[in-house]
């Protein structure tokens, strides 16, 4: 739900406890850059603030996809990538916690290379997921999500097994 109307997000974690604590917004373009841009921008920057004002402890992010053509027309990825900063949150609440900007290039039928280094990487997937993941550990009780914070402590994580080891699981039949 957002403010007026319900909004539509591609990923979502979420428990009954905690209600949303990760809100993914995506949206692909594969051509006509100049006629849409500027329209996708201003979707996504209404959702951001809309979201952020209903969800102001889920870690909300927006990843734009886009074909490796945009490469082909250097004004509009210089614009992409202008988008994509300032859709980030200024401290305002009205934008996103983390953007991320992801080219592909059709290899053979329904198969794509990603490209790893056609933009920042400040834009790129990793810090993308870090900042998410920051967000979420910054927002939850230190108590929550123990497993990711250990492993980011550097500790190893093992599940709880009983006295003794692990059961001898039984023979394959």
């Amino acid at each position: 739900m957002g403010r007026a109307y319900t909004k539509q997000v591609d990923v979502v974690i979420s428990s009954w406890q905690t209600g949303p604590e990760l809100l993914l917004s995506t949206k692909t373009m594969s051509s006509s850059f100049g006629k849409n841009l500027a329209n996708r921008f201003e979707e996504a920057y209404g959702d951001a603030g809309n979201l952020q004002a209903r969800y102001p402890l889920a870690s909300i992010g927006f990843a734009f996809v886009v074909s490796s053509t945009i490469l082909d027309e250097p004004s509009q990825a210089e614009k992409a990538i202008d988008m994509l900063y300032k859709l980030r949150d200024r401290g305002d609440g009205n934008g996103y916690m983390a953007t991320t900007l992801i080219g592909y290039h059709a290899v053979e039928g329904p198969r794509v290379r990603i490209l790893t280094d056609a933009f920042p990487e400040d834009l790129g997937p990793a810090q993308f997921m870090e900042t998410m993941i920051d967000a979420i550990l910054e927002a939850s009780p230190v108590t929550d999500h123990q497993h990711v914070r250990e492993s980011r402590r550097g500790y190893v994580v093992i599940p709880n097994e009983p006295e003794g080891g692990p059961e001898p699981s039984a023979p394959a039949p």
